[in-house]
């Protein structure tokens, strides 16, 4: 598949909103009017390059709609293999595993990707990826942004941020495959370009400047500290995964999970708290699956040596309620 596809009844009026939605139209524009003041900030975390992470959710009326609105129109859509990020049976492994085996891979990061996707880019998916009327769209659009643009952690959000290059991503793909970028994915704002065969320092260039003013199409920014390119006899890095020859993690980031689950387990046989223990458990057992994945016989290791302090915790824990 080329490009995203929505083989379904294109919807022509807010009275035909009614079933999907569960609103009747008057309210289902009052709800969008005011839809901007229905999100809040969930969580904010920092970022590898020092900038804040900000995920917001939405009230429960609006949360609501916007679950439906996936349910009836976004997840229907049909979405093309190079598209890795939030969409049903798929995660970032598939998108490093398509690159495995290259020879060289570019990859560019877009900047502040969620708010650079502005209520007229969600407007026109929702008019013409969609084929929506123009009241239609303009309700849609305001339903799904804040404040006139996407905002990431929202339900509907992966999807559009998925559609925000519907029109041009496909045109583009196909253009780098003339001179010989064979593989192209994008997941969420990470994208990554591949070639089976050498390329010249000026090809690597024009393929930097296409995506460019792609991306500029839209009102898309490419991050100018997030671009690289590599070959295959140096280590081949695609979303934190090593890609030379198939998904695997850093060996950097193996030697951490190892130190935690490690440290984690000392602490269990010390006997240090054993509320925080019990809290920073998920998170420890997370990691040693994540290392399972990647590397079986060594993560089942570290998965049985937490499996191991648990069982301790669990005992100790235990023992100091029967003595209370």
């Amino acid at each position: 598949m080329k490009a995203p596809h929505y083989p379904f009844a294109r919807i022509q009026s807010l009275e035909s909103l009614r079933h999907p939605l569960g609103m009747e139209p008057a309210a289902l524009l009052r709800l969008a009017k005011r839809a901007s003041h229905l999100y809040f900030v969930a969580t904010t975390a920092e970022k590898a390059d020092g900038t804040k992470r900000v995920l917001y959710d939405t009230g429960e009326s609006l949360k609501e709609v916007l679950q439906r609105i996936n349910e009836h129109f976004l997840r229907r859509v049909q979405y093309p293999d190079y598209l890795t990020g939030g969409v049903p049976g798929k995660d970032y492994t598939h998108s490093v595993s398509m690159h495995a085996g290259a020879k060289v891979v570019i990859t560019e990061d877009i900047s502040k990707f969620y708010p650079s996707v502005t209520f007229e880019v969600v407007k026109d998916i929702w008019a013409n990826f969609f084929g929506f009327a123009e009241d239609v769209a303009d309700a849609l659009a305001m339903l799904t942004t804040r404040n006139g643009h996407l905002e990431q952690g929202a339900p509907t959000s992966g999807y559009l941020a998925n559609l925000a290059l519907w029109d041009v991503e496909w045109k583009l793909i196909e253009r780098l495959s003339e001179i010989g970028i064979s593989r192209y994915t994008r997941h969420v704002d990470d994208i990554t370009m591949s070639s089976q065969q050498a390329l010249s320092a000026s090809k690597v260039d024009w393929v930097v400047r296409t995506v460019t003013t792609t991306l500029a199409s839209k009102g898309l920014l490419v991050h100018p500290g997030k671009h690289e390119v590599m070959q295959a006899n140096g280590q081949i890095k695609i979303l934190k995964l090593l890609g030379n020859t198939k998904p695997s993690l850093l060996s950097t980031e193996r030697s951490r999970v190892r130190a935690m689950v490690h440290g984690y387990c000392q602490r269990v046989v010390r006997g240090d708290d054993g509320e925080q223990l019990e809290q920073l458990l998920p998170r420890i057992r997370g990691q040693a699956y994540k290392v399972k994945r990647f590397h079986p016989t060594e993560g089942a290791r570290l998965v049985s040596q937490v499996a191991d302090a648990a069982a301790l915790l669990k005992g100790r824990l235990a023992s100091a309620a029967d003595e209370n």
